[in-house]
């Protein structure tokens, strides 16, 4: 296994073979779960869509020459004409008549021509909307909506009215929508027997000769629409009609109420008489005869919009994943700003290509691709770096101490030969006469007795925040207050000094139960501004510390068997916490290669009772 990972971890070319397929299957699953139509990577890509539409219309309008001219009925329309709906069969006739004169190039109804007869109720209906109908058929394309039932049958219409008009004066009022209900694309419709649905849309278009199209509709072109009142017409001279409709297709609707309102990607009404801002999702919805008014926009217009063919679409995803990937060797920040600056980039010339070309970049399975790629190679990185920290502090646990193991991998102490100043304590301490104790023990006891005595010793060190610099046969040296900065090095080193000999008691008591010489050790203690660092060459060093101040505690500690004391301590320790231990004065010294020092004995700590079971030292 670890061998494996070792493989893997070294190898550029295998680590590819193995992360990309894991990206590739991870965007594979947001594209296809739970079903390609309603998976995450769908949902991005209709959310990617709508952001495009919404920001070509507010950063690049492009309103149309032969807009669609929108006949709405609104709420005024209604209470113009006084007789319920389905009664209105001679203002439907007075809006034929007039579009008649004014000869639009096509006219689409979204309202349905009735089922039934209400001659019962007033004379002359059907005559009349007939007379309408049939002005308005010779004078242009008439296209009427049919509506389907629950059961997918088409609802019929009314005889008398199927004797005015045919087949290819009626389009089905159906148009495709999305898993979130919004409608993004035009297709062509079928029953389900497979017979292709003529819709109104389809129908518009094969009166004016023009070819029927599938795609997304380009809901960024196109003014907001404005719309002329049902009941206003009535009242327009020839002028006007020919003004507002000649040569216009023009599309008749309900603009009111709650019935027939869609989901779209953007706002299209400059004002919409049947918004009611409730706060819920109907606050979104948009009268149905727009869909159409967008799709015909789209069809007599620029065109649809089309997506890259598939091929392409997957290996632009293909070469995301690998930047995302190869990436990740940058430096974070890199990263960082690439993982920001190329979605927007992208954005921006899917933008373009819209605009120039009706070209649909899937800018959201590119982009996802770019940042899964992403996340997989820093997951991976993260986790190679905390194996690869835990190999180190495995491998070199037993020879740095903890705090230069948790500066290294911290990255606080500079590769190669290096130093800086600091204010440390130093403490050296050596086993007195180990030299002749040694001599009358077989090697592999004195082996046991150093290793015993040294775990104890150590153990002390880091309970008080101590770094073991190095040992020196059966002695060893010790800071205070580096690598990392402690707010009372010089009280740290002096209980250190008081644990280390409290375990050295105890170790003391077992070793005579065993049978094994007694240690005795003494400890100098000096504080002052050594250099710290990576000290050796460039090709072997290691962490420690020289200087004067290193020097006088090595000779401190030789001082302690001509003065009979097992602690030795310099002024400058005791100036700085005199007030918290006892402490003996013994003189002024001379030391070797150094000017006479002032030192001063330990009898007891007046540490407080909870500190006292660890340092309370008798004077010996």
């Amino acid at each position: 296994m670890q061998a494996s990972w070792e493989r893997l971890r070294t190898s550029p070319r295998l680590k590819a073979a193995v992360l990309l397929p894991v990206v590739a299957l991870i965007v594979l699953a947001a594209a296809l779960v739970p079903s390609p139509d309603e998976s995450f990577l769908a949902g991005a890509e209709r959310t990617a869509f709508d952001a495009q539409m919404r920001m070509l219309r507010a950063t690049h309008p492009r309103p149309l020459a032969d807009d669609i001219v929108l006949v709405g009925i609104d709420e005024q329309t209604e209470r113009v004409f006084p007789e319920p709906t389905a009664l209105w069969h001679v203002h439907f006739a007075e809006l034929l008549h007039a579009l008649a004169r004014a000869k639009p190039a096509a006219v689409g109804m979204d309202v349905s021509l009735p089922e039934r007869s209400f001659e019962f109720i007033t004379h002359g209906l059907d005559i009349e909307m007939m007379r309408g109908l049939l002005d308005a058929k010779r004078a242009t394309v008439l296209v009427y909506v049919q509506n389907v039932d629950s059961n997918g049958a088409v609802v019929p219409v009314q005889p008398n009215y199927r004797a005015v008009v045919g087949p290819d004066n009626f389009g089905l009022d159906r148009q495709a929508r999305d898993a979130d209900s919004v409608s993004r694309r035009f297709e062509q419709l079928h029953f389900r027997d497979g017979a292709p649905a003529p819709t109104m849309v389809s129908r518009i278009l094969a009166g004016l000769k023009r070819p029927l199209d599938e795609g997304y509709i380009d809901y960024s072109i196109g003014a907001a629409l404005d719309y002329v009142p049902l009941h206003a017409v009535r009242g327009m001279g020839e002028a006007e009609l020919k003004k507002r409709f000649a040569g216009k297709v023009v599309l008749v609707g309900s603009l009111g109420g709650s019935l027939d309102r869609w989901r779209l990607p953007v706002t299209l009404l400059a004002h919409d008489p049947g918004r009611v801002p409730d706060g819920s999702a109907r606050d979104y919805e948009q009268p149905g005869v727009l869909i159409h008014v967008q799709a015909l926009r789209s069809l007599l217009g620029p065109g649809l919009l089309h997506p890259l063919p598939e091929w392409l679409a997957i290996l632009l995803c293909a070469c995301a994943a690998a930047a995302g990937y190869a990436s990740a060797n940058l430096r974070p920040v890199a990263v960082v700003l690439g993982a920001l600056f190329i979605p927007v980039a992208l954005f921006a010339a899917s933008l373009a290509l819209i605009v120039q070309y009706q070209v649909l970049v899937p800018v959201a399975s590119i982009v996802i691709a770019l940042w899964v790629a992403l996340v997989v190679r820093g997951v991976f990185d993260a986790v190679e770096a905390v194996v690869e920290r835990l190999r180190l502090q495995a491998s070199f646990a037993g020879q740095v101490s903890p705090a230069v193991m948790k500066e290294m991998l911290g990255g606080s102490l500079s590769p190669g030969v290096s130093g800086q100043l600091a204010e440390v304590c130093v403490l050296f301490s050596d086993v007195r006469d180990f030299t002749t104790l040694s001599e009358n023990m077989p090697p592999h006891v004195v082996t046991t007795v150093l290793q015993r005595y040294f775990d104890r010793m150590v153990h002390a060190v880091h309970r008080y925040d101590g770094t073991v610099d190095k040992f020196i046969g059966d002695g060893m040296m010790v800071l205070f207050g580096a690598p990392r900065r402690s707010k009372d090095p010089c009280g740290d080193a002096v209980q250190c000094a008081l644990g280390m000999m409290m375990a050295l008691d105890s170790l003391n008591g077992e070793f005579e139960r065993e049978g094994l010489p007694t240690l005795t050790i003494g400890i100098g203690i000096n504080y002052g501004t050594v250099t710290v660092g990576n000290i050796g060459s460039s090709e072997r060093h290691n962490y420690s510390a020289i200087g004067d101040a290193v020097n006088v505690a090595a000779r401190v500690e030789g001082l302690t068997k001509e003065l009979g004391r097992k602690i030795i301590i310099t002024e400058p320790v005791v100036s700085r916490i005199e007030e918290r231990f006892h402490f003996d004065p013994l003189g002024t010294h001379k030391v070797k290669g150094h000017s006479p020092v002032k030192v001063w004995g330990i009898r007891t700590s007046r540490a407080t009772p909870s500190l006292a079971d660890t340092m309370e030292v008798v004077r010996t």
